[in-house]
């Protein structure tokens, strides 16, 4: 279910061309050429959670949560390669997530740093993203629909 046959050699930037993308610097280009000659190998331990996660059945954490959702696994192995070439793309350093599913069958993906987090819920019908930089739920959080064209920005906002 989970091939990255053609995945790894193709990559997405958004709703962006390369030819739109602002110029990299120096540094950002090395890391680009390099994440990109070794994408396949970073690109393996998300892709193998993936399919571990893919296995799970109903009542797989004993508190009666959904097996995943197959469609929602799908779209989060789309979402999450996508994402991916964004940020190597873009000469940003990738770090992998941590991913689960939840009680729903949803797919969820969590970044975290010394101040933010990122999480990405990844459902049948609906993908979203929740930025937190705090414990106040109305002034320290943000929740919003998840587009292509958010993740290099997402991305710049964790790190």
């Amino acid at each position: 279910m989970f091939s990255d046959s053609g995945y790894i050699a193709r990559f997405a930037v958004g709703n962006r061309t390369r030819a739109h993308l602002p110029r990299l610097t120096s540094r950002e280009e090395t890391l680009r050429k390099l994440q990109r000659s070794y994408a396949s190998e970073l690109a393996e331990p998300f892709l193998e959670k993936l399919r571990r996660i893919s296995q799970r059945t109903d009542n797989w954490d004993d508190k009666g949560s959904r097996q995943p959702n197959p469609i929602a696994l799908h779209k989060a192995h789309n979402i999450l390669l996508n994402f991916f070439h964004s940020i190597i793309d873009s000469g940003r350093v990738w770090k992998t997530p941590f991913l689960s599913s939840d009680e729903n069958g949803h797919i969820t993906m969590q970044w975290n740093n010394d101040t933010h987090e990122l999480h990405i819920d990844i459902a049948e019908d609906s993908e979203a993203y929740i930025k937190i930089w705090g414990t106040n739920i109305e002034h320290e959080m943000h929740l919003s629909i998840l587009k292509p064209s958010d993740y290099v920005d997402l991305w710049d906002w964790l790190n």
